[in-house]
């Protein structure tokens, strides 16, 4: 049954992908399903039929469901009468469905509008907005645009944003939003605001990336050299991040005299809380899919089984939104990175034995070459290049980003209660953010 499960499971994601290139008619994805309910009938009145009709009945139902699963996502009908209108001034109505990002120069932020249609607004910073907020504008509506190398258009159109507006007049504006997003984005602009009284930049930015992957604020030479080390997971919130988080929270849940359940259910829900307040990405959610698989496999004394969690968090994101099988080069660096860490680390163990393991250096080096052989191909693919100084840099880094992380969360919640509580916290973090942002600078300068 699990080997027809994941069968059923690589022919869905052979259904998404295989549509995300080619423009498929209906029928053919309804004759598709035709076919493996007809194999899985005949399988069902003749019992000595060979097991291998279920299996290609499986794979092409699963199949042909991805399609159709891609086919709905890709589904623009609700957005052709606004597409008249390209090139105009209109005026429209509509809400801030997620948390603006305030870049160096403006403010980026997600209007949906009353009959759905989403569009990229770039807005001064200041009045400043937030989520939730009913906003009335108008201005020039436009088609996003690519720029240098980099497919921007399906890069939006992943999330269904297919216009966008720069420097609408904004004529009303009223406050709205769901309580709990507002309560978490509202916290986790004051953790940043915290850490920011008590560190100077960019070592508050960089932090604010390691915590809470909010870098908006970084500098964008700065984050174009971890960009170009191939450090940039750091400061994205991959899977490693999320992995310290949930450790960490269930280590400090486990001192709470309830149940082993009960903590393991807070500890699930401190995790899924965190994806939200940090804006809930393709990477995240599928870090904390698995974060989450880990502290139940752990709860129930099962063998926790990596590549069925990853490929249960890949399935469930897919479904969720197929574009980000082809369009989201984080979720495939993520999954790659990933897939490299189990795959390959493993065997990679013996032949680094007699490297030591101090401040796990023998575990982080392992861990940086299994990931970086698995994503070399898309990395080569996605820039054309591929630095050497990747892996020293993470060797160097990683022992150290655990402890930044944790002093980092210390002083940025010490800041709801004393700043001077804050900086006592702060001032160890300082030192090892300047450590960081040394390697940063020494390897960007060879």
């Amino acid at each position: 049954m699990r080997k027809l499960l994941l069968q059923a499971l690589v022919g869905f994601f052979f259904g998404v992908a295989l549509r995300s290139f080619f423009d498929f008619d209906i029928e053919f994805l309804v004759l598709a399903l035709f076919v493996a309910g007809f194999l899985g009938f005949i399988f069902w009145v003749r019992k000595e039929s060979e097991l291998i009709l279920v299996q290609i009945a499986f794979f092409l139902a699963a199949f042909a469901l991805g399609g159709l699963r891609y086919e709905i996502q890709d589904s623009r009908e609700y957005v052709k009468a606004m597409e008249k209108n390209l090139g105009e001034n209109v005026e429209v109505l509509g809400v801030l469905t997620e948390d603006p990002q305030k870049l160096e120069k403006f403010t980026r932020a997600i209007l949906k509008t009353e009959e759905g249609v989403k569009i990229l607004l770039s807005l001064p910073h200041y009045p400043e907005i937030k989520y939730g907020d009913k906003l009335k504008i108008s201005g020039k509506l436009a088609e996003p645009q690519n720029f240098s190398d980099f497919d921007w258009k399906n890069y939006l159109a992943k999330d269904n944003i297919y216009f966008e507006m720069f420097l609408p007049e904004v004529s009303s504006r009223e406050e709205g939003g769901f309580w709990l997003k507002k309560f978490l984005f509202s916290t986790k602009h004051s953790f940043i605001e915290n850490l920011s009284k008590v560190l100077p930049e960019p070592h508050s930015s960089f932090l604010a990336g390691l915590t809470i992957g909010e870098r908006s604020s970084l500098p964008e030479e700065l984050e174009e050299n971890f960009r170009n080390l191939g450090v940039v997971h750091i400061i994205a919130l991959s899977g490693y991040n999320i992995s310290i988080i949930s450790d960490n929270s269930l280590k400090l849940i486990n001192y709470i005299p309830v149940a082993k359940i009960i903590r393991t259910g807070i500890a699930t829900l401190l995790v899924v809380l965190f994806a939200l307040l940090t804006g809930a990405s393709a990477t995240v959610v599928r870090a904390a899919i698995m974060g989450v698989l880990i502290l139940w496999a752990r709860e129930t004394g099962k063998v926790y089984q990596a590549l069925s969690a990853l490929i249960f968090a890949a399935f469930l994101m897919t479904l969720f939104n197929p574009k980000i099988l082809r369009f989201d080069a984080s979720f495939q660096l993520s999954f790659l990175a990933t897939a490299g860490l189990i795959f390959l680390a493993p065997r990679l163990e013996t032949y680094f034995s007699r490297v030591p393991n101090v401040f796990k250096l023998r575990e982080n080096l392992i861990a940086t070459i299994s990931a970086q052989i698995f994503v070399l191909p898309l990395l080569i693919y996605l820039g054309g290049t591929f630095s050497w100084k990747t892996l020293p840099a993470n060797i160097l880094m990683l022992s150290t980003i655990p402890y930044t992380m944790f002093l980092g969360f210390l002083s940025g919640l010490a800041g709801f209660i004393s700043y001077y509580l804050s900086w006592i916290f702060a001032w160890p973090a300082y030192w090892l953010l300047a450590y960081e942002l040394w390697i940063v600078k020494i390897f960007s300068g060879l």
